[in-house]
């Protein structure tokens, strides 16, 4: 019997043809035995969740332009698949932030004024104006909840107008410390402008759109004295290359600022969890956070440089200065149509944020002809956690034989939750008895639905609602070969 313990099985069922999904981790679970061979086994929350608040931080930092086109270009493959979701479109709130957040306490870094756009979310265009739609008059975040909306056009219209907001941030780029402050995760509320977006029995998903590393340090922070500009200074040349020297460890040392030429470190590179940036550990830990009792709600992805190639370089300096400046070698470049080129610098600590949520996580390389496979991919990975709880197979009954719907199917269903106290507390649901499937008494029963194409649904009967918190199920059922 081929059975596969947590979530993971349940992702990759529903969502077999993509080649990248998020799953969910969840305790460790004694499976059900069905009597046959060949069996599903998923585990599902116990009501279909349709609230989905979406958070996409665009990097607006010189040449990423081109890279904001694309997106835009490729957004309604994103809004395609979560559209075809049964049910149609679940009830959404998209943000947009951008990556500036200042430079610390150094307010003269050019495009860097102190605290940036804190968060805030963007709602129009940089020097354009939205011809195809727009949100309505005061509002700053894209929402769609029951079929009403407070924008103009279509959706995907909407989006590719906030997010063109231009190249002309800061430098260094703020990815995690942007997303922190617009949900009110780095200690503080969230802005004011931001308020009612973040709800607290949706999923959560944070997209990060950019072609360079993390650079996130606290408001506070001194890395970017603008004072230390030359090699022997400090902190070295006040450009991109401060946050590699002092936001990785390459075999447990920094990056070199000397190097005697191209010095590859490739496959050893990781976040520099020493303060001087945020650490990438306690930016997971407050995200997941924001969902108690149940991190899993929380889903993150990322389009950017992969973190290999590393390769370190020097170059001739930008100012009067006795040594060569150094420089990280794009990992990834790609070739536009007009003849530029766009490219991806090595993101050590966004892949290391990236795979601390596991299989609730997506990475994706930013460089590409068009960015539709990845935001399809991250779109799928959405929604399954909202899809319904359909078997995937046909189920036999407990004779062996195909179920009809009029016998009793071959499955088994364990409640999962916790009580009060947060102690794990799992135990067998029984079949609903025939008339009884909307009795006083907890049971579950299966039904062909429209909702489903895999196999029938899985109903469950609860009057008065779980008995225990953070409640879900394990299914499983005989399923043909």
């Amino acid at each position: 019997m081929a059975l596969i313990s947590g979530r993971a099985l349940r992702w990759a069922l529903l969502a077999a043809a993509v080649p990248t999904v998020w799953a969910c981790n969840a305790r460790p679970l004694a499976a059900p035995e069905p009597r046959l061979d060949d069996s599903t086994y998923d585990i599902y929350q116990q009501s279909i969740n349709r609230r989905l608040d979406v958070v996409f931080m665009i990097d607006d930092s010189s040449s990423m332009t081109p890279l904001q086109n694309k997106l835009t270009a490729s957004f309604p493959a994103f809004m395609h698949v979560l559209e075809g979701i049964p049910g149609g479109l679940p009830d959404v709130h998209i943000g947009v932030v951008s990556s500036s957040m200042g430079a610390g306490r150094n307010p003269d870094v050019a495009q860097c004024p102190t605290g940036g756009d804190r968060g805030v979310f963007q709602s129009r265009p940089v020097g354009a104006t939205c011809a195809a739609g727009s949100l309505n008059a005061g509002q700053r975040y894209i929402s769609n909840v029951g079929g009403v909306a407070n924008y103009t056009g279509d959706i995907a219209d909407v989006f590719g107008c906030i997010a063109a907001l231009g190249d002309a941030g800061c430098g260094f780029e703020h990815q995690f410390a942007s997303v922190l402050r617009a949900l009110g995760a780095d200690g503080q509320p969230p802005p004011l402008e931001n308020s009612g977006f973040l709800r607290d029995d949706a999923a959560l998903a944070i997209i990060l759109i950019t072609n360079e590393d993390d650079c996130s340090a606290p408001p506070d922070s001194a890395l970017f004295d603008s004072s230390s500009q030359l090699v022997s200074d400090p902190l070295g040349p006040l450009q991109s290359y401060r946050c590699n020297e002092f936001g990785h460890l390459c075999g447990g040392r920094p990056p070199p600022r000397t190097p005697a030429g191209p010095t590859d470190l490739s496959g050893t590179c990781v976040s520099a969890e020493d303060g001087r940036l945020l650490r990438v550990a306690d930016v997971v830990a407050s995200l997941k956070k924001l969902k108690p009792g149940n991190p899993n709600k929380v889903l993150v992805a990322a389009i950017t440089g992969p973190p290999d190639p590393y390769v370190v370089d020097v170059a001739a300096p930008e100012l009067a200065d006795p040594h060569p400046w150094p420089f990280v070698e794009h990992s990834c470049t790609t070739k536009e149509p007009d003849g530029s080129v766009t490219y991806g610098d090595p993101s050590v600590r966004i892949r290391q944020w990236v795979s601390a949520f596991g299989q609730n996580g997506v990475f994706e390389s930013i460089c590409g002809d068009t960015f539709q496979r990845a935001l399809t991919d991250i779109a799928s990975g959405i929604a399954v956690d909202i899809h319904p709880p359909c078997v995937r197979g046909q189920v036999l009954d407990t004779t062996g034989a195909p179920w009809t719907g009029t016998t009793t199917p071959d499955c088994a269903i364990i409640d999962h939750g916790s009580n009060d106290q947060n102690v794990a507390v799992d135990s067998a649901l029984p079949a609903c008895a025939p008339g009884q499937e909307e009795g006083p008494t907890a049971c579950w029963y299966l039904t062909t639905s429209a909702l489903c194409t895999t196999g029938p649904l899985v109903n469950i009967n609860r009057p008065g609602g779980p008995p225990i918190h953070d409640l879900d199920s394990t299914v499983s059922c005989s399923v043909e070969p």
